[in-house]
């Protein structure tokens, strides 16, 4: 127990924040500081001063006025301290005790919340206190429980919850949840995602934006929001960096859907922030304006996702990252750059160069070879498209689904046979209701017979679900078919490669081992897999489309 000292010099503490709700007029900040000074003055106690914390969370005591009095008591200016009530110094027990228990006691300190009529100069073990501590912590507790409820009710109905839009957009003035396009930020977005999807890299983007003194997202927003940042950290406003395009290019929101929940606090005590995976996410597609299209989106996002370096010299992506693979192994093939020429020379197999041929071999590919063959087979594809649109994609389509179309035919025939049965009982499970409902057949008879017949029908309703899944995958081939033609057209006229066209075209290159003719010559053969028609046969396609024959090479690439 505390003794009692001849004068005391009090610190008033008063704290306030979102996490007390609607407190009113009787809880704010004013109101504690006239009722604690009343109350000192009332009893003799002098006051050293009034701490306040105007918005600061009770759930930890990371508050700067707090800090300030703990000071003055460990410089011993203080040896009192009086609150409103408990959860005015606190919300959160066990700290709490620490501090009124051990803190206090081991400074003399006398600490006193008269909500509660708790006095430490009468002793510690008034039940009343932690009672109080532990209520005040659940409350809180509580209220941010119904907070996250909230937010993600609000977020699944589609609105945006950010304190402010995302850089390219603003605030819909006449609804606050809802983002409209702001045409300049806009501009410097889609001017991102361009550079990266023609294999520009992190590092050159921003040196780009600093060249052409494009304000950064943070300085953007003051610029139109001077009196929101209480500091001058953004103050560098062309200093872009790499994390701040990476933000840019992984989100969500520029396709024109609201995303809720990419990052969470990592608990109630520990206010670090962590991401969380896509499967946590809340996605409500189609809310505002999109920026981008859906293909630059998916090209960039697969650039992204490739094991990819920007070369000392260019600082430029190599285009082929993340699209050669090992036939055998189904390893990606690793680049060779010559710093000295400044130029790529070549692939090999990933792990063959680290494990040796025990594992692989080197299905080695030179860099201008493999370059040509993918130029030449873009260019062939998109000619035969452009010549004979209709009929090219007819030869697509016929590639892709004639060794599907008997297996179609007997899904359709199955799924017939199967409806037929569903129906038929349907029919017999109504009579046999109807007949234990008039006595005709006993509760055991119909419990034995009903079920039968449901794990029956329990058993076609999921082969028809598998049936219809394989039919509608025979129908994306129409789909896809009609994508791929629309999109190779585009490439009539290409002269060289780049990162966006092999990312927007291939979906992956397969480079087999080289082999040896009779005559001593060696051939190679590189197969391309296209976007949304995966491989096409050059030979077969003229055949289905009955074009008349080139001297082009056909089917198999060869280098």
């Amino acid at each position: 127990m505390l003794a009692k000292q001849d004068k005391y010099m009090a610190a008033l503490y008063c704290r306030l924040s979102q996490d007390d709700g609607q407190v009113g007029e009787s809880g704010s900040i004013q109101t504690q500081k006239t009722l604690l000074t009343s109350y000192a003055k009332a009893n003799g106690y002098e006051i050293f001063d009034c701490f306040c914390d105007d918005g600061f969370s009770g759930t930890n005591f990371e508050r700067p006025a707090f800090k300030r009095m703990i000071k003055a008591i460990d410089d011993g200016k203080v040896n009192m301290v009086i609150v409103k009530d408990l959860s005015r110094f606190g919300r959160e027990y066990a700290q709490m005790g620490l501090y009124i228990e051990h803190y206090f006691e081991e400074k003399s300190v006398r600490f006193m919340a008269l909500g509660e009529n708790i006095d430490t100069l009468n002793g510690v073990d008034n039940i009343l206190m932690p009672i109080t501590n532990v209520i005040n912590s659940m409350y809180v507790r509580d209220c941010s429980r119904k907070t996250k409820v909230g937010h993600r009710t609000r977020a699944m109905d589609g609105k945006y919850l950010g304190s402010h839009a995302p850089f390219g957009y603003l605030k819909d003035p006449s609804d606050r949840h809802h983002l409209i396009v702001d045409t300049e930020a806009a501009e410097v977005v889609r001017e991102i995602f361009k550079m990266f999807s023609e294999g520009i890299g992190y590092v050159r983007i921003t040196k780009i934006l600093r060249e052409r003194n494009i304000l950064n997202p943070q300085a953007y927003f003051n610029r139109n929001n001077p009196d929101f940042y209480k500091s001058d950290y953004w103050r560098q406003p062309f200093d872009w960096h790499a994390t701040s395009i990476r933000s840019i290019i992984s989100n969500p929101v520029y396709l024109g859907h609201i995303v809720f929940g990419r990052t969470k606090i990592k608990g109630f005590y520990d206010k670090t922030r962590v991401k969380t995976g896509e499967e946590d996410w809340i996605l409500v597609e189609n809310m505002h304006e999109p920026l981008i299209t859906q293909q630059t989106w998916d090209t960039v996002q697969k650039l992204m996702q490739s094991r990819r370096r920007e070369t000392v010299a260019k600082e430029e992506i190599q285009y082929f990252a993340g699209l050669v693979k090992c036939s055998d192994c189904g390893s990606s093939l690793n680049v060779s750059y010559d710093r000295h020429k400044g130029k790529y020379t070549g692939f090999s197999c990933w792990v063959y160069k680290n494990y040796g041929k025990q594992r692989c071999t080197s299905h080695a590919i030179g860099w201008k070879t493999l370059n040509q063959l993918v130029l030449e087979d873009i260019q062939r594809n998109a000619q035969i498209a452009k010549k004979a649109s209709q009929k090219y994609m007819e030869g697509l389509i016929a590639l892709k689904t004639e060794k599907q179309k008997k297996e179609v035919a007997k899904y359709r025939r199955e799924l017939t046979s199967i409806e037929k049965r569903l129906s038929e009982l349907d029919k017999i499970l109504n009579k046999l209701y109807e007949d234990n409902a008039l006595d005709k057949i006993s509760d055991e008879r119909y419990a034995t017979m009903s079920k039968d017949y449901e794990n029956e029908q329990e058993r076609l309703q999921e082969q028809s679900k598998l049936l219809l899944s394989e039919i509608e995958k025979a129908d994306e081939i129409f789909t896809n078919a009609e994508n791929f033609v629309k999109l190779i057209e585009s490439y009539t006229d290409v002269k060289e490669l780049n990162t966006k066209i092999l990312n927007e075209l291939i979906d992956r290159i397969v480079v087999h081992e080289k082999t040896e003719n009779s005559d001593g010559s060696k051939c190679q053969r590189v197969d391309i897999y296209y976007k949304f028609v995966g491989y096409i046969s050059l030979g077969e396609m003229k055949q289905a489309v009955k074009l008349e024959k080139s001297n082009d090479a056909e089917g198999k690439r060869t280098a």
